[in-house]
């Protein structure tokens, strides 16, 4: 893959993958799975003053909102959020 640099208060993140199947086998549907808003950060834009935004490339985070871009590359997804959209970073 390329290296994708975002732009301005934006972060790259890729989604975790979500689980189709339970601890005792039984597969579950899209449609009935839980979508958490949970990913790793691949790659993280700079505040409009140029300084560098709380988070790094492999952080563990949480997001909400509405305006993620979800794109694909190499058969990989991956989705740019606004900075003011991550909730949370898990340790």
């Amino acid at each position: 893959m390329k290296e994708i640099i975002p732009i301005g208060e934006r972060v790259l993140i890729k989604p975790l993958k979500l689980e189709e199947m339970t601890r005792s086998g039984i597969y579950i549907p899209e449609s009935a799975q839980e979508h958490r808003k949970e990913g790793s950060v691949i790659a993280v834009g700079s505040r409009d003053d140029g300084s560098a935004l709380p988070l790094k490339p492999g952080d563990h985070v949480l997001y909400g909102g509405y305006s993620a871009d979800k794109f694909e590359v190499d058969g990989e997804n991956f989705v740019f959020v606004p900075f003011k959209d991550i909730l949370a970073k898990i340790e």
